[in-house]
């Protein structure tokens, strides 16, 4: 095993998922008494920093929609087929280390889109759903501004699928001016 430091064991809060990274991956350490799970740090949802959840029970949280996962497994109830890596680590001497080249050689298989040396590259949301078309659209306004889309940039609705919404002659429809 080469091994990495990646915690001091003694200052890891109990119950509390608490961050780490090697070599560009993002961990998330689940200290539960005497016992110690590392797990990939991001939440396969919608790629949440999962440090930025709790722990229910036997459950990671993820802070951003909830998502679960089996701190034992890293298998999502939301969906089975969702399953957080789980890396080996160990603790010795008050130190929690994790095994690089097994990290290095799931990197090599999933290849990590998060930046820290980018505005929000911590935060890039790739997986893109119909509900939320936006999402990247928004990125790139945060990190360039208006200046390759105009003045007033562009207007649509975010997260709401847009034949749920209401026509703009339902919303006229209900319009009284006032006496």
């Amino acid at each position: 095993m080469n091994r990495v430091q990646i915690a001091t064991w003694s200052e890891v809060p109990d119950r509390v998922p608490t961050a780490a990274s090697v070599e560009g991956v993002d961990l998330v350490i689940v200290r539960r008494g005497d016992e110690h799970c590392v797990l990939y740090g991001r939440c396969l949802h919608r790629g949440a920093l999962l440090a930025d959840g709790e722990i229910r029970g036997d459950d990671l949280i993820c802070g951003l929609h909830g998502w679960d996962y089996r701190i034992e497994s890293g298998v999502s109830a939301y969906n089975n087929s969702e399953k957080l890596e789980k890396f080996t680590s160990e603790v010795h001497r008050d130190t929690l280390y994790v095994d690089r080249d097994e990290i290095l050689h799931w990197k090599m298989m999933h290849p990590q889109p998060y930046s820290p040396d980018v505005y929000q590259g911590l935060y890039k949301d790739p997986h893109v759903v119909i509900e939320e078309p936006y999402v990247m659209q928004i990125h790139e306004l945060a990190a360039r501004g208006l200046t390759k889309v105009g003045h007033h940039g562009f207007v649509a609705a975010m997260g709401v699928p847009r034949q749920q919404l209401p026509s703009w002659d339902a919303i006229n429809l209900h319009y009284r001016p006032l006496d």
